[in-house]
């Protein structure tokens, strides 16, 4: 079954997954580099683990409009998925992008952040936006500042340090600007 398309960018689809879509994700998962750089509790280990995430991936965009989305080349190559998590800790809504590592340093991350924050900015009422990077993981905290998150502080999850960044909705950044 072919989901609708959310965005397109210049050379990438984002579209909502289907159960069909559970080989991608296991594939996605089963390279521990890709596992290493995500949140504790981002990464799947298992292929219970990964029906489960996919099948609460789906819920989550019918129940709320938005949740982990599938993200492919415009010729339909799998990429990685993006799109947006709860942080249970603060139920603040946390950017995610998530991508093979075949598919690092092409320039993806920073084609998807900003057009993922435009989305989420026009498409929700929250009146900002989260990001966490793992400390030293210097490419993905350039994407996000490049895409206009700031670094607000540095938290320790699951003993691992991360850098939490933030980026505000536009109304409110015009307001109250952040300075980093």
């Amino acid at each position: 079954m072919e989901t609708p398309t959310i965005f397109e960018t210049e050379r990438l689809r984002v579209l909502g997954f289907s159960m069909s879509d559970l080989p991608l994700l296991k594939a996605l998962h089963s390279d521990p580099e890709v596992n290493r750089h995500l949140v504790p509790g981002d990464e799947i280990q298992s292929d219970a683990e990964a029906a489960e995430r996919l099948d609460n991936f789906i819920h989550k965009q019918e129940r709320f409009g938005f949740g982990q989305w599938k993200v492919e080349t415009l010729d339909g190559e799998f990429v990685g998925r993006a799109g947006f998590l709860v942080f249970e800790q603060t139920s603040e809504i946390a950017l995610s992008i998530c991508l093979g590592t075949k598919h690092w340093g092409q320039g993806y991350a920073s084609e998807l952040a900003p057009k993922l924050i435009d989305w989420f900015f026009e498409n929700t009422y929250y009146t900002h936006l989260i990001a966490f990077v793992l400390a030293g993981n210097e490419p993905s905290r350039h994407v996000m500042e490049k895409a206009g998150f700031t670094c607000t502080k540095r938290v320790l999850i699951d003993g691992r340090p991360y850098d939490r960044l933030q980026v505000l909705a536009p109304a409110i950044a015009r307001r109250y600007p952040m300075t980093a």
